[in-house]
């Protein structure tokens, strides 16, 4: 018998490696059942591959579907599934299905004996209204239909979180992910099939299109509230190219990944345009987003905050969810759980919808996504469902807004950040942004304007005030005031910069930025950058950023700095910003430009020699030295979307010097800081590629164009013409790059100017 036995092993053990190495898994039902049962009873399977074959013969019987035997079945399946490991039997020496604990996991044994094929199977099963039990036709609710497939895709869901390879392998059945969609318009089924789906589209490596599902009209107009923000997270997966980003470490990769991907990029912008044409697609949206958060404060104030209150309310849930199958719960107690369970869910379902908005306010339809959420008041809402939340915390409990350590992103934060990060998103150069004022705000921004003598723009005369915030503040404003109220470094800083700045980018405009100096926030900026806090590196860039949008051009900022900042503090403030040129490179670009502006101004604009700002960037030895930490602070190989900024602005100072016929002069002052460092051509070999990447890469992507024209103030033709003379070929040119890379060899050229 012993010697029988072994060979069972041994067999079993030959068609589980055969199986892993070829991909696909042990048809279960063809097995012997004696094989079956000596196999779980030796390798201590905890009866899985038994159950898997009771289930099979189910599927395979020529009677109807037997749902209510075949439920209990998959529900012991899940059980087991659910355990935290089945120990292996004293017999097994499969290294191969072993762990590093030494256990066996349930959801590998599935899989290998064919278990993922069955529940497929399963959920294309007709699941008829009746079936066959003892010779005799017996009726089925349909409810008991529903049990059984939300069975099926719980499980399946627990085999794509714990067992690799699974989740790849559904991608790539078509037919099952539409299937799925159908699933999630019953109750039941809903987010169990939604969640499969999330697994199954993360780790798909194409988008599906939208138009294949034939369903999803039906499912935007009929899902309820809370189903419609979980079907956002689903969504997510089709309206961009997840992969893309995650690997867009680099502008290199993301230049390589888009030439790879133009495909993709085409679909997800299909995908968008398909759901912007159900008419009450962004409505839905729109009220699920401003829905109010009631009286309550958004963290459930039995808890207390950051992550041992975030782990206070988990465990609390887990311990209420058992509670609620008790019959003698207190009935008394129930309204204050229900109440802060609402809640919180609440909170969830607007971090998903913002995060589906904002993907729509960065994609191909933002013109259109932008005009017709300000047509259902998306903004006005917002700036109501602003007083709901608290944005500012005690001393006590500051923790939770504090970078110190591994910083969690709680729900509370999580809706933060996606809150401001829409605001951003809506406002970013577009004429709408003055939504984000009052109907009193709007009236004070445009006697700013007369006040100074400049043209009211056309599309603040035009605003509709019944689109704008009610009440004395809007938006704006309240994200002003908690900004000035946190901490020097919070975390929540970065996205509160963000979302003003967001206000001012684009083409300058005075009024807008009066109407925000006039509420303190340069004087707070400068305050902030100079204090003695250790700031992580984002939140003094975005401070840096934010001051540079709310003085370009401005001559009024460049006067109040002069009268505002005291020289101790100036001293300080210098030093931060030559120290520190990548995070404040945005603020140098915006000396030099104004600095240009200014002498070209009809309005006579500040006295160079009277403003230290300006005085930083006119020092020849001083703007040198700028120049030279910019260029040598990015390669090719490490620019990104947050530091190319600096690439830019060191091309504002070269258009600038080849205007007035300098570029020569700068180009001989790198050679000679290369001579002096013993290490010929380190400046201009990486400049001569930086230019030759940007040229490349700024060409093909006229949205970023249009924001280097907008927010300069200067010709695209004009970025490109100067790139150009840089990289000509012509050797003998004093304005060209490679004439100083060559400059040292024998057999030099005749030089001349160009």
């Amino acid at each position: 018998m012993a010697v029988r036995n072994r060979s069972c092993d041994k067999n079993l053990a030959s068609q589980i490696m055969q199986s892993r190495v070829s991909g696909s898994s042990m048809r279960v039902f063809q097995l012997p059942d004696a094989f079956v049962e000596e196999t779980d009873r030796r390798l201590r399977l905890d009866g899985v591959p038994s159950l898997l074959r009771k289930i099979q013969r189910q599927i395979r019987s020529g009677d109807r579907l037997n749902v209510p035997r075949c439920t209990k079945l998959l529900e012991e399946l899940c059980e087991s599934l659910n355990q935290e490991g089945i120990p292996p039997g004293p017999e097994c020496n499969f290294p191969s299905m072993k762990l590093e604990n030494e256990k066996f996991k349930a959801g590998k044994i599935v899989n290998l004996f064919g278990g993922v094929e069955m529940l497929i199977s399963l959920l294309f099963h007709p699941a008829n209204s009746s079936t066959k039990s003892r010779g005799r036709t017996v009726n089925v609710a349909p409810v008991q239909v529903d049990l059984l497939r939300a069975t099926c895709l719980e499980i399946l869901h627990n085999l794509c979180l714990t067992v690799d390879g699974i989740a790849a392998a559904l991608a790539k059945k078509n037919e099952l992910i539409t299937h799925l969609f159908t699933f999630l318009q019953q109750q039941r089924t809903f987010m169990n099939a939604a969640s499969v789906l999330e697994d199954i589209l993360a780790a798909k490596k194409e988008l599906i299109d939208l138009e294949s599902i034939g369903n999803l009209k039906q499912l935007i107009s009929t899902l309820e509230y809370g189903r419609l923000a979980n079907f956002c997270r689903v969504l997510s997966f089709t309206l961009t190219d997840m992969e893309a980003v995650e690997d867009r470490s680099t502008l290199l990769a993301q230049d390589e990944q888009e030439r790879k991907g133009q495909d993709q990029k085409e679909l997800a912008d299909s995908n968008q345009e398909s759901l912007i044409r159900i008419p009450e697609f962004l409505a839905r949206l729109v009220k699920l987003a401003c829905r109010s958060l009631s009286d309550a404060p958004v963290w459930p104030s039995m808890f207390g905050n950051g992550r041992d209150g975030l782990m206070e309310w988990l465990g609390f849930h887990a311990f209420l969810e058992d509670m609620l199958g008790n019959e003698e719960i207190d009935e008394h107690a129930m309204p204050s759980l229900s109440r802060s369970l609402k809640l919180m869910h609440e909170v969830m379902y607007k971090v998903e919808v913002f995060y589906v908005l904002c993907l729509f306010l960065t994609g191909k339809h933002k013109q259109t996504v932008q005009s017709k959420l300000s047509e259902l008041r998306l903004i006005p809402g917002m700036c109501e469902l602003f007083d709901n939340i608290i944005w500012q915390h005690t001393n006590a409990n500051r923790g939770l807004m504090e970078i110190e350590g591994d910083h969690e992103c709680t729900p509370e934060t999580a809706l933060k950040i996606q809150f401001l990060r829409l605001v951003h998103s809506f406002c970013d150069r577009h004429e709408n942004k003055h939504l984000l004022l009052s109907p009193r705000e709007v009236d004070e921004l445009i006697d700013i304007y007369r006040q100074n003598d400049r043209e009211v723009p056309s599309n603040l005369l035009a605003i509709n005030k019944k689109r704008c915030c009610t009440g004395e503040k809007g938006l704006l404003s309240k994200i002003l005031e908690v900004l000035v109220k946190t901490p020097a470094t919070a975390a929540l800083r970065f996205w509160l910069s963000r979302a003003i700045e967001g206000f001012l980018r684009g083409r300058s405009s005075i009024g807008d930025q009066l109407f925000l100096i006039k509420r303190g926030l340069l004087e707070h900026l400068v305050e902030h950058i100079t204090s003695p806090e250790l700031k992580p590196k984002e939140i003094l860039q975005s401070s840096f950023d934010l001051l540079g949008e709310l003085m370009k051009f401005n001559e009024v900022a460049f006067k109040i700095f002069n009268s505002v900042v005291t020289d101790k503090q100036f001293e300080k403030f210098l030093s931060i910003l030559t120290s520190n040129v990548v995070d404040s490179n945005m603020l140098i670009r915006c000396l030099i430009l104004s600095q240009e502006h200014f002498l070209e101004s009809p309005f006579g604009g500040v006295p160079t020699e009277a403003c230290r700002l300006s005085a930083l960037i006119n020092d020849w030895e001083q703007r040198m030295y700028l120049l030279y930490k910019l260029i040598n602070s990015i390669t090719v190989t490490t620019l990104t979307q947050e530091n190319v900024s600096c690439l830019n602005t060191t091309l504002v100072f070269l258009m600038f010097a080849y205007k007035q016929g300098h570029l020569p002069m700068y180009l001989s002052a790198f050679v000679r800081e290369e001579k002096l460092h013993k290490n010929p051509g380190f400046i201009m070999k990486n400049l001569r590629r930086l230019l030759e990447f940007w040229k490349t890469h700024y060409l093909r992507r006229g949205k970023d164009c249009s924001a280097l024209e907008q927010s300069s103030c200067i010709s695209f033709d004009r970025w490109k013409k100067v790139v150009d003379v840089l990289l000509q070929d012509d050797m003998a040119c004093t304005s060209s790059v490679n004439h100083y890379l060559t400059a040292s060899l024998p057999s030099t050229p005749q030089t001349r100017d160009c």
